[in-house]
């Protein structure tokens, strides 16, 4: 399974975790009194692969990708800096997912002080701004994969827990340094493995179900190269079986509602 992308910070705590030590230089041999003291140089340890936690994350992956459809809800909290000032804030979310793969899903994201609902329907997608009364619409790519990174590379779009989407359809390991079991957990009254990750930019936690649904009921990432180290953290509750219909996904605007143009990004993100 790929490792995040986590390509910004919507929300989280940041949880501290303890991974391997490095253990004491070994000792150097005895040199003659005259000759000068020798540097130690010791090899770097190789990062901890724990195969358990590595088939945990392709055991998740396999069962996202077999569900055709699922409701999600998660809530979740940003832990960030403001601005230039050496200060960190929280923000809470909450977000609800509607999704019908191949073509189809509903995105709502809430905070304290904003709204934003996403509507895609295999053939065109729209962000709506309800508490301002206005909507954009796009035409989209035929899959949810693909309307993703359109979103993303064409409009700065970062869908909120669309790593979900990778996590389903990229079954490698690419990029993750360390991989470890912490242990049993319970997240709300669900038994569950936590699991802590690894990579160049990146450290992240999974609690994943026990038994036959094996699906993330928390994530939190950390932002290693920001010397604020931001932290997203969300726990999730899934409906592996909801009925959906095409409805959910099409977008019809308020009377009253403006439709604007969705902005294009220019220059790297």
């Amino acid at each position: 399974m790929q490792m995040p992308r986590f390509r910004s910070l919507p929300a989280t705590a940041a949880l501290a975790i303890a991974l391997f030590a490095q253990g004491p230089a070994a000792a150097q041999p005895a040199t003659p009194a005259a000759a000068a003291p020798q540097p130690s140089v010791q090899p770097a340890r190789p990062a901890p692969i724990d195969p358990v936690a590595i088939e945990a994350l392709k055991g998740m992956g396999a069962y996202l990708k077999s569900l055709k459809a699922f409701e999600l809800r998660s809530k979740a909290v940003a832990e960030t800096g403001v601005g230039d000032m050496d200060i960190k804030v929280h923000l809470g979310y909450e977000a609800l997912y509607k999704v019908q793969r191949p073509t189809g899903f509903y995105v709502e994201l809430k905070s304290d002080r904003t709204v934003r609902e996403y509507f895609y329907d295999g053939k065109s997608f729209t962000v709506n701004v309800p508490r301002q009364n206005f909507y954009s619409t796009v035409a989209a790519p035929p899959t949810i994969r693909d309307m993703v990174d359109k979103a993303y590379a064409d409009y700065g779009i970062d869908l909120p827990l669309s790593d979900l989407f990778y996590w389903a359809e990229q079954p490698t390991t690419d990029g993750i340094t360390t991989a470890i079991r912490i242990g049993y957990a319970k997240i709300n009254g669900q038994e569950a493995d936590q699991f802590a990750y690894q990579g160049p930019n990146l450290d992240w936690q999974l609690w994943i179900a026990r038994g036959k649904a094996p699906v993330p009921l928390k994530i939190v990432i950390t932002d290693r190269v920001d010397s604020m180290h931001p932290s997203y953290s969300a726990e999730l509750t899934w409906n592996t079986s909801p009925t959906l219909k095409s409805a959910d996904f099409k977008f019809t605007p308020d009377p009253k509602a403006s439709a604007i143009q969705m902005s294009k990004i220019t220059g790297d993100m």
